[in-house]
């Protein structure tokens, strides 16, 4: 960033800010009253604070250039093609507790007719071969 050819110009400019410039620049923007055309000042602390900020992964500009980049490619290239598969958790399914082995009549499942939540996981979590299994039925 110092080697960039605004820099010399935007060093002044910053150090003629003070902390109550500043102050009163973020109590405008908590307000939504902040003007860019107020002080030039600030413009320009708010512009390196977003070259500075890009670059630092989860910050709000880096998120910001990742939504630009996103709507550029759906924009190019068209909407993505997303294939999701849901899967309900093994301890829910009265069929993987079958295949583990538990005497169950799959015609009358009922829930009480059923192990606590606790005791499923553990046979579940006991037979990793058969649950494998229930996922490819």
């Amino acid at each position: 960033m110092t080697s960039r050819p605004y820099f010399q110009q935007s060093a002044h400019l910053l150090e003629t800010l003070s902390s109550e410039d500043v102050a009163t620049a973020l109590l405008n923007i908590s307000k939504a009253s902040y003007s860019k055309v107020s002080d030039e000042r600030i413009n320009t602390l708010m512009k390196h604070i977003e070259v500075v900020g890009g670059h630092v992964m989860g910050s709000a500009h880096s998120r910001s250039a990742l939504r630009t980049k996103i709507h550029s490619l759906c924009f190019n290239l068209g909407l993505p093609s997303l294939f999701v598969t849901i899967n309900p958790a093994d301890i829910h399914s009265p069929a993987a507790l079958y295949f583990a082995g538990v005497d169950l009549d799959l015609d009358r499942v009922l829930p009480e007719v059923l192990l606590t939540s606790y005791e499923r996981a553990q046979i579940i979590a006991t037979h990793p071969v058969t649950t494998a299994k229930f996922l490819t039925v």
